[in-house]
């Protein structure tokens, strides 16, 4: 199992750089390209006045990786797979509450009589 976690956590590293690698060069792409302009809210990025100083650019990059890497994935984890799983964690925990305490309320007569019973035969 530990062997497991090792491998999991390697292939996250190994995909985060990746990740970063391809983001990286994929807004040197962008940021070469002649006619190629990004409109933010009707006001145009300056892309050839970004790529003055390319290590600016590679910051960006990985500031951006690592944010997805430790906000946006672990929240959408949360919210995708643990709050389902919760959410029906409660309603089988719910539904099993009420059939034992059915069960209980159902069969409490017989329950106390064998009570009884092995009351009185474990003094005998």
């Amino acid at each position: 199992m530990k062997g497991f976690f090792k491998a999991l956590l390697w292939t996250g590293l190994v995909l985060g750089l990746l990740a970063a690698f391809a983001g990286f060069h994929l807004w040197q792409q962008v940021a070469s390209g002649p006619g190629i302009s990004i409109s933010i809210n009707g006001q145009d990025l300056d892309l050839q006045g970004l790529s003055a100083a390319p290590w600016m650019s590679g910051m960006l990059g990985l500031m951006v990786t690592a944010m997805v890497l430790c906000i946006v994935l672990p929240l959408v984890l949360m919210l995708g797979l643990g709050l389902p799983l919760l959410l029906v964690g409660l309603v089988l925990a719910g539904v099993l509450l009420s059939l034992f305490s059915f069960g209980a309320l159902l069969f409490s007569p017989l329950l106390l009589l064998g009570l009884l019973l092995w009351w009185l035969l474990r003094r005998a």
